[in-house]
């Protein structure tokens, strides 16, 4: 019974067709499509998106590393922050995209006049609310306020301070939720890789690996997100070990349109980063004085004008924020009383 069926497939047009089409896979004219490492028409098709990215991205340049760098509390800070989202951006699983979001609108938040640098809760506020906010834009599935805050740290903040924050930082940058970063571009050249070899995961997976390692250093804030991401992406074609690597990195330095010297001192920044010069020291925290909570200093800036140059006499004085050591102490005992 096997002969008749096999032998009316090979009468059917349709079946033959079928054949023909899955021969053409063999022809060896195709091969010639993956030599060149950026074909025209592979690398070129989304030109106007590139184009497009790097006009935003010279809009958006912002004149920031200066004050990060020259004011040695504002980059404690920082540290701290986002030391402390790529831990939960870890914990969660988040991508790069989300962490590159995060800490850029984070930098831009606390280079603001909105920013209130005698708040030392503010900086650890700022942080959950921009983590919250690229978490949104990013990824799938997001927790709760308050699971967000699974990772340590000075204190705990409550779901609406949070979301009133994420009101104050986004109204601080314009609601401009979706700004270039090194990802914009890293994704976009990922997907012209994959079109040359099948390696595109590979390549997409060292990306990430790479920005992640090193985007806490305050030191690249100086570079456009395009200068990092080819930097980025020249160190993960070197790992993968890609033949053709000097005529992909002459591509990039033309398709980018970034400076040799440029890309190679934000790779030696960045191999610096990933190779652990770059450390976070733990100090012992300190509650000298008691600051103005974030609620209250939130409820009066949304209770006053709108604008956003009305932040700087919007202040109200109430109670501290609570720190976490303290509050876990505080249930301990309350559970030990339960039991007695």
């Amino acid at each position: 019974m096997v002969a008749p069926i096999k032998q009316s497939h090979h009468q059917n047009p349709i079946f033959d067709a079928l054949y023909c089409e899955e021969e053409r896979f063999d022809d060896p004219k195709l091969e010639e499509i993956e030599k060149p490492p950026f074909a025209n028409h592979d690398f070129f098709w989304e030109e106007e998106e590139l184009k497009n990215l790097l006009i935003k991205e010279i809009n958006e340049i912002p004149l920031i590393f200066d004050e990060i760098i020259s004011d040695s509390s504002l980059k404690s800070a920082r540290n701290e922050a986002i030391s402390w989202m790529l831990k939960t951006i870890r914990c969660y699983a988040f991508n790069a995209s989300t962490a590159s979001l995060a800490v850029s609108h984070y930098d831009r938040f606390i280079t603001s006049r909105c920013f209130q640098r005698e708040r030392p809760w503010m900086s650890q506020l700022a942080a959950v609310a921009c983590l919250s906010v690229a978490a949104k834009v990013e990824e799938t599935q997001v927790p709760l306020l308050l699971d967000l805050q699974v990772e340590e740290s000075k204190y705990l903040f409550e779901a609406k301070t949070i979301q009133r924050m994420e009101l104050l930082v986004l109204s601080t940058l314009q609601w401009r939720m979706n700004p270039v970063t090194p990802m914009s571009f890293v994704d976009h050249i990922a997907r012209r890789f994959g079109f040359v070899k099948n390696l595109h995961w590979e390549f997409s997976r060292r990306c990430e690996s790479v920005i992640l390692s090193a985007i806490a250093d305050s030191r690249l804030v100086r570079y456009l997100p395009s200068v990092i991401a080819a930097a980025t992406i020249i160190y993960a074609i070197r790992e993968i070990g890609e033949e053709d690597t000097v005529e992909y990195e002459d591509q990039l330095m033309i398709v980018l349109r970034a400076s040799k010297q440029e890309i190679d001192d934000c790779l030696t920044l960045i191999l610096e980063a990933m190779g652990g010069l770059i450390r976070k020291s733990c100090c012992k925290r300190k509650f000298d004085s008691i600051p103005s909570s974030p609620s209250g200093v939130i409820e009066a800036y949304f209770s006053s004008d709108s604008s956003v140059d009305s932040w700087a006499v919007a202040l109200s004085a109430s109670s501290s924020p609570e720190p976490l050591f303290k509050r876990s102490r505080a249930m301990s005992i309350g559970l030990a009383n339960r039991t007695t």
